[in-house]
């Protein structure tokens, strides 16, 4: 039994994780690997995490997303498979940044990249399942990485990175995700601060076929697509104008029916241009 601890800043928020129970040092540092573009001093916090990695066989104790602490107290789980607790973890995480951020930032259930000279990003909206993470790992190397689950946009029209584990999906588990550290994917931060260039709704269709089709979206049906797939958007100042705006300045939206990530590099690269 023990306790070891790390800092994120993420979604502008600093978030200290706590991890204790059994092998401790071993989880720190698949945490710590996993979290590795996201890793911060570990000072001046504005959320905690706390996961305990229970004995095994041990009564796991975890709410459903959504689910906030009382004021003043951290978020807290246990679990006792190492995987499973990593995985929650990530969730964890992104609920506190969100709840820090509400009414402060945009938010969209959506992956993104970013050109790595002119800062320009591709934000691709979908629900979860939907084929982000897979979509990071197939053209992530190829832009920069800002992340395959929030995107989270400010006032003066920058992006705040979430640069989280990227989740892959374990077929022998169901329901189990695996957090993939970003770097040995080939992925990395943009030096410059990045700004929407383009939204795209994602429609995976294993059945399509022939290159991804395009649909071009008016500004109401692509507020009317993006209201579902966003985090507080209720409580943040005009978000309608706000997200209006965005979608105006960037020449509107696009669906995108495909098959494979593959297929979406053509529409990546008009809206991000041509990577070095």
């Amino acid at each position: 039994m023990g306790e070891r601890r790390l800092a994120v800043h993420v979604l502008d928020t600093r978030i200290e994780i706590v991890l204790q129970g059994r092998d401790t040092d071993e989880l720190f540092a698949r945490a710590e690997e996993a979290w590795s573009l996201a890793l911060a001093p570990n000072t001046d916090v504005d959320a905690v995490v706390v996961a305990d990695l229970l004995p095994e066989g041990g009564q796991r104790h975890h709410r459903a997303v959504g689910w906030e602490p009382k004021p003043g107290k951290p978020w807290a789980f246990a679990e006792p498979d190492a995987g499973r607790l990593l995985m929650l973890l990530t969730q964890y995480v992104t609920s506190a940044a969100i709840k820090e951020q509400s009414g402060r930032l945009l938010m969209l259930h959506a992956a993104g990249l970013a050109h790595p000279q002119t800062g320009k990003a591709s934000i691709w909206v979908a629900p979860g399942n939907m084929g982000k993470s897979t979509l990071v790992r197939t053209l992530g190397p190829s832009f920069c990485y800002l992340t395959d689950e929030t995107i989270a946009i400010r006032r003066d029209g920058t992006i705040a990175p979430y640069a989280k584990p990227v989740s892959t999906r374990v077929h022998e588990a169901a329901g189990v995700k695996e957090e993939r550290a970003p770097g040995p994917l080939g992925l990395s931060l943009a030096d410059i601060a990045a700004r929407p260039a383009g939204l795209v709704f994602l429609e995976r269709d294993a059945t399509h076929e022939g290159p991804a089709q395009i649909t071009e979206l008016d500004t109401l049906s692509a507020i009317e697509a993006a209201v579902p797939e966003s985090s507080a958007f209720m409580v943040t100042d005009k978000p309608l104008q706000w997200l209006a705006n965005i979608l105006e300045s960037t020449g509107g939206a696009r669906r995108v029916r495909y098959a494979e990530a593959s297929d979406l590099l053509p529409l990546a690269r008009e809206i991000m241009g041509e990577a070095p």
